[in-house]
């Protein structure tokens, strides 16, 4: 059985909207990276997401050792890319 790998973004759309992007890609399982999972944008923390992602028979597992580490995060939205780079890679 092949395996897709798929990464996504939720900045500029709703959670139906994000929910259904994954049912109509055949997403089975989503991971969550974000080190807190929680937002400021409607349906998007954990608990919200697991619920939706569950009700659309989409399994949900939160990962936070993926994410990039918080100085990592931090270079990044200073533009310093390379040592985000460097963080990220260790």
């Amino acid at each position: 059985m092949t395996k897709t790998l798929w990464t996504i973004g939720y900045e500029r759309v709703g959670q139906g909207a994000f929910v259904a992007a994954l049912r109509n890609a055949g997403v089975k399982t989503l991971v969550d990276v974000r080190e807190v999972a929680n937002s400021r944008r409607a349906g998007f923390s954990k608990r919200a997401l697991a619920t939706a992602l569950d009700e659309a028979g989409i399994g949900y597992v939160h990962m936070k050792a993926l994410d990039t580490p918080k100085l990592g995060r931090l270079a990044a939205r200073a533009g310093d890319h390379k040592t985000m780079s460097k963080i990220f890679s260790a």
